[in-house]
Order: C-alpha cells, then structure tokens, then sequence
C-alpha cells in the first residue's frame, strides 16, 4: 500500500544480508564473523554491541558475496526490514561489513 510506513519494531536480535566492506579482507571477515564474535552495530544514530548468534549462507550465493547474520545486540535498537547498517571488528574497526535487516521471519 502506498504510503503505508514500514513495519518497524524495536528489537535486540536482528536477522541480516552482510557483505564486507574491502573485498581485499573478506577472508579476514569470514574468519573472524563466528558464532559468539563480538562486533559494534551501527544502526542509525546507536551504535551498539552486538555478538554473532549464527552465521549461514544464503542458498547458493558465496558467502564470499553475501552471508546471513543473526546478531544479538545488547540494547534494544528499532528497525524494519531493508535498513541499512553497518557493522565494524570491536578490535578493529577498519574491518567492517555492510548489512541489510532482512523481512521478519525470513530465517
């Protein structure tokens, strides 16, 4: 429906397309985007902590390209589906990756 405002909700676990940003270091990325891996979210103005709960392909694109995220953030941050953010190493913030929220109940 035209004009219909996104189906945004306030959440602590968001479901995510990621792609790194320098394709220099996506190995680096894929290595060290485990589960359990802490990294930074920046979610519009929050940037907020966030720790990789799973990490899987999506269907058969290389995670080299593309690879789903469910990350737990540590406050609650609100989103809707197709926001762009970002997410960056806490230990190294120039290994960064760019995300995508994914529609509720994709995964």
């Amino acid at each position: 429906m035209p004009g219909k405002d996104p189906d945004a909700r306030e959440v602590d676990r968001v479901d995510a397309l990621v792609t790194v940003a320098d394709p220099d270091r996506v190995d680096e990325f894929l290595e060290r985007c485990v589960e359990g891996s802490a990294w930074e979210a920046h979610i519009r103005t929050a940037d907020v902590g966030a720790k990789v709960v799973r990490r899987h392909p999506l269907g058969s694109i290389s995670e080299r390209d593309c690879t789903c995220l469910r990350l737990r953030l540590e406050l609650p941050v609100p989103v809707e589906p197709g926001l762009r953010f970002r997410i960056t190493a806490t230990d190294d913030p120039s290994l960064e990756g760019a995300a995508i929220v994914r529609p509720w109940g994709s995964t």
